[in-house]
């Protein structure tokens, strides 16, 4: 992401976040004066974080400031970000959070023969790894079958979002595709503001928002969320009806890589079906 739109990213980030924060909200008396705008305006914002106004509206129209740790700080607690929210502010303003593992991430995606061994050997559940940029680097057998994944995907195939907005069969595949495709866009824009440096994303994010009207609709939104666990249900041709918890784990060894793993719901009949599935391909 070149350095003018990582700029213009954050500018917008703060507008939406400003935008729906109420005076009320943010502590402030309310009154009777008519309000041309929603939520907060700039200059409350600037008070409530002890910054000046001109300073602030700066950042607003995207121009090149440095900002320091504190200030970063001082809005997330103005503007009420959570934590997933405040990651990705220090990230678009080209910092690490305090902290932060994956500020000392590797840049190589090579998973190791141990991390190969893991996936194969979690043959009853379906398990992918992903890289930096979102593409899948490594999958095992079940996954395979349960998400379509190839060897002869192209690198574009590969990436989980361009799946999830462009592949008709992804549409069919999640029973709730609008909230899952919401879900794993927050998480995808979370990790957009980490890497400032890499051409990829931006590329990526201009075509989704050229071919997808879903996608472009929602990116303006810059809701963000870190969402290591959770529950998808999938309508699988073969198998049928998957209800399946699903948790990522960061790796040791590069933290910008996740490993998720895809286990099923008591009682939904979802053990039996990938089950009788793993017999059969042994």
């Amino acid at each position: 992401m070149k350095d003018s739109i990582r700029r213009k990213e954050l500018a917008d980030f703060l507008q939406t976040r400003r935008k729906r924060l109420s005076p009320q909200e943010a502590g402030l008396r309310s009154d009777s004066t008519r309000r041309r705008t929603p939520g907060l305006r700039r200059e409350e914002v600037a008070a409530l974080s002890g910054i000046s106004l001109t300073w602030y509206t700066s950042l607003e129209q995207g121009r090149e400031i440095r900002v320091s740790e504190q200030v970063l700080e001082s809005l997330s607690r103005t503007l009420k970000l959570d934590k997933d929210e405040r990651s990705y502010l220090f990230a678009l303003a080209g910092q690490w959070l305090p902290g932060d593992p994956e500020s000392h991430a590797g840049s190589s995606e090579m998973i190791s023969p141990a991390l190969r061994l893991i996936l194969d050997e979690l043959h009853r559940f379906p398990a992918y790894i992903v890289g930096r940029r979102w593409n899948i680097v490594a999958w095992n057998r079940i996954a395979a079958e349960v998400f379509g994944y190839r060897d002869d995907m192209n690198d574009r195939e590969r990436n989980v979002v361009w799946r999830m907005f462009m592949m008709e069969e992804y549409r069919q595949l999640f029973v709730d595709w609008e909230s899952i495709a919401k879900g794993q866009l927050a998480q995808f824009r979370s990790f957009y503001g980490k890497f400032p440096d890499d051409p990829w994303y931006n590329d990526l994010v201009e075509q989704l928002l050229k071919s997808s009207k879903e996608f472009e609709m929602w990116w303006p939104q810059h809701e963000v969320i870190r969402s290591p666990e959770g529950r998808k249900e999938l309508y699988h041709p073969r198998l049928g009806v998957l209800s399946m918890d699903y948790s990522s784990f960061s790796l040791a060894e590069d933290h910008s890589m996740i490993m998720t793993v895809f286990t099923p719901q008591a009682n939904t009949g979802t053990m039996e079906k990938l089950d009788r599935f793993s017999q059969v391909r042994v």
